[in-house]
């Protein structure tokens, strides 16, 4: 039992406040411990949950269950995180949350559910029919009929359409919107002067077309349903506030239907009136805004007319909940934080990754990890995830590690290719998982909680604790000490001011066991002051710049020289002028005379006269140097031949005294050395310079490799450390999802051993069953502990789920950057977590067709700030000024990197690591088809359309594994159009039709990944192997290139560009009708035009295998042109062509700087025209701030996850030994 001891301490206090407070003669026994414990475990929030707890019965409930709620719910708020908390509705947030609903499908006549004066074919289509009767589709036992064949081609091509438009819906959100609208009614609301024209019942159907026909019957997997947003329209309306009765049918007798579907909106108060005979159809009348009938408020009148059409039908759902929100006065702090006018979310510290906080059963990259490790920290995280980097594979580990944790995971997305994408990744776990994107599709939901209750016991010999995983754990921290012990010791300055392993690219290896090299280091030690080795790096690379000028060293050399020779130069006055100079050797030539003659006199005469000369020369010197001191005065007196040379130099000296000055003292002990060494190198100064330097760095390398031994040692152990941490994972995942498995399956026993087991068996098994909505909200208790993982559509969430705060420990979205904000608080309100994943570079939501409003900021108060939740667009846009936010950058999808290279670079500056090529395709990764005599008509290209139909059939024909495929276009008119032609030709040719009916419906393990044909607004989320581009536009049939491009004109219109050309993991083929460079973008207002240019630029460089060309334009986008360190650029280069030279001489074939992504090869190695292998130098992958984890394990499995094998190069074993090195590479290449 893994109940709450703190609650079941307050729980056991509250019973034994009841014994000691009963009036009662008998004291109450209340429960057992054992309930009491159930109760604890369990945590009941609603008093019907009691009646799920085993020894729970109504007289408990009756007597005490208010008093135990209340105990368990405070406790609840006191323990759980801030995401559970309750916060008031302020009046920002108030009036925020009334903005935001009026942005949701409005009671408006833009509502087909509300107002249809005329039929629209992309909407509805008239099934009145002289040959048939559309309602005995519908009533009574159901047939199934031919609607429509080609000997009424408008009625079939209208129908196709709208058949087209719903199942695209079905197969991109999950709803399937096909219904059958009978009856009709037509009037005006009571109370309000609101027209209404509006279908009363929908009912499911199900398509059965051909190239020739279209045939339907009933869909008895869904309700038939009355149309409650009529009801919910005459309440808004009127003010009125009343739950919505069921919107099931359960009566579609043919005898009694009409009758009872007056009664059940009359219930409601909306009575509707016979206009005419009830059996007579009749064909849907068509009315303008002119013509629409008028009437008296409350008068609505039955229509005997039957549409089939795309009716959206939980679109009230959230409105609903908003409501609710707004009556109860509360939210939680998730929600709060999103809709405040506060600031911004202050920075967080990054925390480090500790392997025992992470649980996946997928293996991740860096930056997943960092997701799962950041919301161990948070309750609110952004994930943007770049085309093709995982995202659904972080969610997939985010609900698995919230999960094991006992955690229930709710993860919503409005793309149903997005919650499928992510059922399956869950693979065998998916079984667990509850995935529901049709709130009417009951056949779906029984089928899974059917197979759920039915699972068989788990058996494994994995641990039921998370014990074995901890081990693990520990051993790859441990593992990734080594390499952090590594990286800190040779790659992280030291107290000498570099990074140790630089030293090892800067001093050439000295061989002592020549005699000249070892008398040469002796000298040196000799030569080179000690006070240099104490120097840093910085002081010693300033010396080296300083006396690497030659100027510099000769005027230096020319000072000390003369410093050294004429010591008294030094003493001279320093302003001394020309004239004075001259006046000083004519009043010298006079004073030297008189010194010779002394000199010349014996020794009694010169001790006699030695004062008097003295004095003479001391008068002399006053006005020439600083002081005339006894060491002067001897100079001249004893040596006047020395200073009469030295004096002619006086000009020169001075003028080179304040280079010399400006030197520190350690640059003149510097030079000083420079002059002692000297003579060891052909007695260049400049070349001393760089022995002295060379000298410096060997001792210091000397030092280090004297004090780190061990690490040094560690670098032999890193192909085996990186081993040991690729199996530690790699079991500690299989462990994982084994002990998650467990976990999972021991939360059924809430649904296979609850008291209500026998009630829930029988709802699921029932014939007759009851609305996936009524199951859920009669058996929620067991439901949401039994069942951890629901993946749902936010207008699922709304209508099924509970609206409580923290319903759900988790909540995940995806996709957010396409969901408005308003879908989402609903959600949000019900989680105590919250993770918002999708990618602001691609599409933002779109309003058409959802009648979606702005906001009217002139009605708001002067000094009432907006809200951000109002300025921004996407759940996504607001959260990401909300909450902390983490990039996700390793880029798996595209096979090539070309694919992906341009969307790298044009939208995300390069910070994607993507793979090089590891073998180069037979044809480019993107191949340009230009069309010569192509017309733009009607916003068509037909000799585009007809071309793509061609290359689609090739595809087919030619295609080795059966690759997937999907065909993009730029508008709605070009994607009907190559619609219809695939049609047409499906007519002509069985083998083709054939195979699109078996392509449109592929799955692999749930997911859809069928041929599609969608326009760029369309295809976010979706992924083939195959992508063929449409672009269009082409020459009017005056000949002029009109540059319309629509959205892509508008500003954020690029992203859509970017979703376009990041879908394909194979290959890209781009049809266009025009020559790219033709494109005059330079006035376009905003990015997206000039953006497309460059593309098709690019397209067709890659496509004509011009690599050059496709490289120069990727580097347009960015400023951080293949850069290098200046100051370690000329050393790394020799280390460089070093190994380059070495491999020459071996014969091995290779190419340097391979990938145009954020990965490089350094050099890779070729075999039979494939790369077998790539040379990793460690001067390269150390210049980033990465971590070990990432630099050292991540990096090298990404690469080799993508097919290449590496081996790395240090600098420290190949400053050693490099012919060993080049002996490990040949011995590894021979072997492949």
């Amino acid at each position: 039992m893994n109940e709450d001891k703190e609650l079941y301490d307050e729980l056991v206090k509250l019973r034994q406040h009841i014994k000691d407070t009963s009036t009662s003669e008998r004291t109450p026994a209340v429960c057992t411990d054992e309930v009491l414990s159930e109760i604890a475990n369990l945590v009941p929030v609603k008093l019907s949950d009691f009646e799920s707890i085993p020894g729970v019965g109504k007289a408990f409930i009756e007597n005490y269950g208010e008093q135990f709620l209340r105990v368990i719910n405070r406790h609840e708020r006191n323990t759980q995180g801030s995401g559970i908390r309750k916060v008031t509705i302020n009046k920002s947030v108030s009036t925020t949350l009334k903005e935001l609903e009026k942005k949701l499908v409005n009671i408006n006549k833009r509502n087909h559910l509300l107002y249809m004066p005329k039929l629209q074919s992309k909407y509805a289509v008239d099934l009145f029919s002289g040959n048939y009767d559309a309602r005995d589709i519908l009533l009574g036992t159901g047939k199934k009929i031919e609607v429509a064949n080609l000997k009424d081609e408008q009625k079939f091509k209208k129908i196709t359409s709208l058949l087209r438009s719903t199942n695209r819906l079905l197969r991109e959100k999950g709803q399937n919107n096909l219904f059958i609208a009978y009856p009709f009614v037509k009037g005006t609301l009571p109370g309000e002067n609101f027209d209404v024209r509006c279908p009363l019942a929908l009912f499911p159907v199900i398509e059965e077309r051909s190239p020739t026909s279209i045939k339907l019957s009933l869909d008895r997997s869904r309700d038939a349903l009355y149309n409650t947003t009529l009801i919910l329209a005459y309440q808004k309306t009127n003010g009125l506030n009343t739950p919505l009765p069921p919107e099931e049918i359960e009566d579609t007798s043919r005898e009694t239907f009409l009758e009872s579907i007056k009664t059940f909106y009359k219930n409601s108060d909306l009575e509707i009136q016979s206009e005419e005979s009830e059996n007579e159809m009749h064909a849907f009348t068509d009315y303008t805004a002119e013509s629409f009938p008028k009437f008296s408020p409350g008068d609505l009148f039955l229509e005997n007319s039957i549409v089939i059409g795309n009716f959206p039908i939980c679109s009230s759902s959230i409105q609903k909940d908003f409501q609710k929100i707004a009556e109860d006065g509360n939210i939680n702090t998730l929600l709060n934080d999103l809709l405040s006018t506060d600031d911004e979310a202050s920075a967080r510290n990054e925390t480090p990754i500790c392997e025992s906080a992470l649980h996946y059963i997928n293996e991740l990259n860096s930056s997943q990890e960092k997701v799962l490790n950041d919301l161990n920290t948070t309750d609110e995280l952004v994930v943007e995830g770049p085309p093709g980097t995982g995202k659904s594979q972080t969610i997939t580990s985010l609900i698995s590690q919230a999960a094991l944790g006992g955690k229930t995971v709710l993860m919503v997305s409005e793309k149903k290719t997005a919650l499928d994408v992510v059922y399956s990744r869950l693979g065998e776990l998916s079984k667990y998982a509850l995935i529901i994107d049709d709130v009417n599709n009951k056949n779906l939901f029984y089928s899974q909680m059917q197979k759920i209750v039915n699972i068989p016991e788990v058996k494994t010999n994995a641990p039921t604790t998370d014990s074995s995983e901890e081990k693990f754990s520990i051993e790859i921290d441990t593992q990734i000490s080594h390499l952090e012990k590594i990286a800190k010791t040779l790659y992280t300055k030291d107290d000498f001011g570099i990074e140790p392993y630089k030293l090892y690219l800067k001093c050439p290896r000295k061989d002592f066991s020549k005699t000249e090299q070892l008398q040469r280091e002796k000298t040196l030690n000799e030569t080179v002051n000690p006070l240099i080795l104490s120097m840093d790096y910085d002081t010693l690379v300033k010396c080296q710049e300083i006396f690497s000028n030659e100027e510099n060293v000769n005027r230096t050399n020319t000072f000390t020289q003369f410093d050294k020779t004429f010591p008294w130069l030094s003493k001279m006055n320093s302003t001394l002028t020309d004239f004075d100079t001259q006046h000083l050797e004519s009043q010298w030539q006079n004073l030297v005379m008189k010194i010779e003659e002394h000199n010349k006199k014996n020794f009694f005469a010169r001790l006699f006269e030695s004062g008097k000369i003295k004095k003479e020369i001391r008068e002399f010197a006053k006005p020439y140097f600083t002081e005339t001191n006894k060491e002067i005065v001897n100079l001249l007196m004893k040596k006047p031949s020395d200073f009469t040379e030295g004096q002619k130099h006086y000009t020169e000296y001075v003028s080179l005294k304040p280079h010399y000055d400006s030197l520190s003292e350690k640059e003149k002990l510097f030079f000083a050395s420079m002059q002692n060494s000297r003579h060891l190198c052909n007695n260049s100064l400049l070349e001393a310079a760089k022995e002295i330097v060379f000298f410096s760095l060997y001792k210091h390398l000397m030092d280090f490799e004297a004090t780190h031994r061990d690490s040094l040692l560690q670098i032999e152990n890193f192909p085996e450390t990186i081993r040991t941490i690729s199996n530690d994972i790699q079991k500690k995942t299989k462990l994982t999802r084994e002990h998650l498995e467990q976990v999972l399956y021991g939360n059924l026993s809430m649904l296979t051993q609850s008291k209500r087991k026998n009630d829930i068996l029988r709802a699921i098994d029932s014939k007759r069953k009851m609305s996936v909505n009524k199951f859920i909200s009669k058996f929620d208790f067991e439901l949401f502990k039994a069942i951890k993982i629901w993946l749902l559509t936010p207008e699922v969430v709304s209508e099924i789920i509970p609206l409580q705060i923290g319903v759900f420990d988790l909540l995940i979205f995806d996709e957010a950057s396409q969901l408005y904000v308003e879908k989402g608080l609903p959600s949000i309100l019900r989680a105590k977590k919250v993770v918002v994943a999708g990618d602001q570079k691609q599409l933002r939501p779109s309003s058409l067709g959802t009648g979606r409003i702005t906001i009217d900021e002139d009605s708001l108060d002067e000094d009432e700030e907006i809200s951000a939740a109002l300025e921004e667009e996407s759940l996504l846009d607001l959260a990401k000024y909300k909450y902390k936010d983490t990039l996700l950058n390793f880029h798996y999808r595209s096979r090539y990197e070309e694919l992906i290279a341009f969307s790298n670079y044009a939208f995300y500056n390069g910070k994607l690591y993507v793979s090089p090529n590891i073998t180069t395709p037979d044809t480019p990764p993107i191949e340009m088809h230009k069309m010569e005599k192509a017309v733009w008509e009607n916003r068509q290209n037909k000799a585009e359309a007809e071309y793509i139909v061609s290359l689609l059939k090739n595809i087919f024909a030619t295609r080795q594994n059966r690759e997937t495929i999907g065909i993009i276009t730029f508008n709605t008119n070009q994607r009907d159009l190559i619609d219809d032609l695939i049609d047409k030709e499906c007519l002509q040719d069985e083998e083709f039709d054939k195979l699109i009916r078996e392509e449109t419906v592929r799955t692999k393990d749930g997911e859809d990944i069928g041929l599609f044909v969608k326009n760029i607004e369309n295809v976010q989320g979706d992924e083939r192997d195959i992508i063929i581009f449409s672009i269009g536009y082409a020459k009017n049939e005056s000949g002029k290139f009109i540059q319309n491009f629509g959205w892509l004109n508008q500003s954020g219109g690029e992203n859509r560009l970017n979703v376009a050309i990041s879908r394909a993991k194979q290959k890209v083929h781009v049809v266009v009708s025009f020559d790219p460079s033709t494109l005059n973008v330079d006035n376009t207002k905003n990015p997206g035009p000039a953006i497309l240019k460059k593309y098709l630029e690019y397209a067709d460089a890659v496509s004509s295998k011009n690599t050059d060309k496709a490289k120069q334009i990727l580097l347009s986008f960015t400023d951080n042109e293949e850069k290098s360190e200046k100051e370690n650029a000329e050393s790394e280069q020799l280390y460089m062509d070093s190994i380059s030279n070495a491999l020459k001489e071996e014969g091995i074939e290779f190419d340097r700087n391979v990938g145009i992504g954020g990965y490089t090869i350094d050099f890779a190695i070729k075999k039979d025209r494939k790369y077998v292998l790539g040379l990793e130098c460690d001067s390269r992958l150390y210049k980033n701030a990465a971590s070990p984890r990432d630099r050292d394990y991540h990096r090298q499995k990404y690469l080799e996850n993508r097919g290449w094998k590496l081996h790395r190069i240090w600098a420290s074993s190949w400053w050693k030994n490099p012919d060993a090195e080049i002996q490990k590479i040949t011995d590894i290449f021979d072997a492949l």
